[in-house]
Parts: C-alpha cells; structure tokens; sequence
C-alpha cells in the first residue's frame, strides 16, 4: 500500500513539473498595459505609441506644432555628450506620419519622468531599454511568428523602430528596427530635415511590476511535496 502510494504521489510529481515547465512564457500580459518579459526580467509598456499618444494630448492643432506639455524645458543629460534641454523642435507633429514623433532626447525625459498606476502599485522608475534588452525582444517576436511588425500578441502595437539607451557616440545611438529585426545605429540629428532625428520609443521597468500568480500545477506539485514530506515523517515514526 505504501509503496502503491509513493508511486502515485511521485507520478502526480512527474505530471505536475511537465505542466509547469510548459506554463512559462517569455512574454506574459500582465494587463494595465505592461508586458512582462521573464528572460531579461524587465516589463515593457505594451504599446510603442504611448509615447506620441502622451505628446498628443497636450494640443488640439497639432499641424501648428504648438506642444505646451510638461516636456518642454525638461533638461537630458545623456550618458556621452552635454545636457540637453528639450526644446519645441524635439517634438512636433509629422504630417507625412500623421501622428506625432520626438527626438530620443524627448523620449528620455518622458522614460526617466513616466509613471503608471498597475493595479495598486505606482510605478515610476521606467527607462528606455538598453540594446541587449531590445535585441531580446525582437527574437521573443520572431519566435510568436507575427512578423516583427503590427499587431503582436501580447503586444498591442510594436513600432518598425523605436530608441534603445545606448548611445555609440555623442552623435549616434543604437535603435530597434522591428521591421528588419535587428539593432542598428542612427545619428541623433537629421541633418538634412534640420532637426532631431524622430522614432518611436518603448520603456521598460526592471522587474515584473505585478508578479503573476503561481498557476494552478505549481499548487499541485507543491500539494506533492507535503505529501512525500508526510510520508518521510510517518516512516520515521514507525521505524
């Protein structure tokens, strides 16, 4: 009987460990907009646009540029190169794009100044990604298959590039091409257009800000383990 009993618990052991080793993803919804990512142990905001959208809902003319919202005047110390002060050209609104873009030193201050409400946490030490922590990304979306741009569950928008940390130079800094599915470099000033040069921009968190509840075959394997735990106890009484 007590031998039937251990083959049992050791057997609900084996399925159990095979459930959860498969219940683990690279990439997990925590909701509220943010992504966990469980190989660089970072979470990402969900959406690429958040950005632009923020900048958007300071002005109701756009195509006038007038953008009066807490960016302007921000001062950027970058980790090469002299403070930045974001100005009125670091974020304006691209007629062609027909939404609204900031240059990476706009799109520091707004990493390095965001906050988000997850659940009845405040979160407030985002950042924008290092290059290693983007180039992750974009292999966990190769792997789901969704063609590296659009929608890419459990995202809800992935930009063709957004900026990373990394900066190269005083003048250059590596991105995110989602479109090729690689990191490149780019300069900081589009000299031909006589501005910053603009891109998207995802933030990142250290650490998964909601932690996800344990599923449901961790329960079972840790019932398991009382289990043999009682079983080792009892032997002992006996002998």
């Amino acid at each position: 009987m007590r031998n039937r009993t251990r083959l049992l618990l050791l057997a609900v052991l084996a399925v159990t460990e095979i459930m959860a080793s498969g219940a683990h993803a690279s990439l997990i919804d925590n909701g509220n907009g943010t992504i966990y990512d469980s190989v660089s142990d970072v979470t990402w905001i969900s959406n690429g646009l958040t950005f632009t959208n923020d900048i958007a809902s300071n002005t109701s003319t756009p195509s006038a540029n007038p953008y009066t919202g807490s960016l302007l005047g921000a001062a950027v110390t970058p980790p090469l190169g002299s403070t930045h002060t974001i100005a009125a050209n670091d974020l304006s609104y691209e007629v062609s794009l027909g939404r609204w873009v900031g240059s990476w030193w706009a799109a520091t201050a707004w990493a390095d100044g965001f906050t988000s409400q997850h659940g009845n946490q405040s979160v407030a030490d985002w950042r924008l990604p290092t290059t290693s922590e983007a180039q992750n990304l974009i292999t966990q979306l190769n792997q789901l298959g969704t063609g590296r741009v659009g929608a890419a569950p459990p995202f809800a928008f992935v930009p063709p590039f957004f900026w990373t940390a990394t900066l190269t130079s005083d003048t250059n800094v590596n991105f995110a091409n989602m479109l090729a599915g690689t990191i490149a470099n780019r300069t900081l000033f589009d000299a031909a257009a006589g501005r910053p040069a603009y891109s998207n921009v995802m933030a990142v968190v250290p650490g998964n800000v909601a932690p996800v509840p344990l599923p449901a075959a961790m329960w079972l394997f840790g019932s398991g383990l009382v289990g043999l735990g009682s079983m080792a106890r009892a032997r002992l009484r006996k002998g």
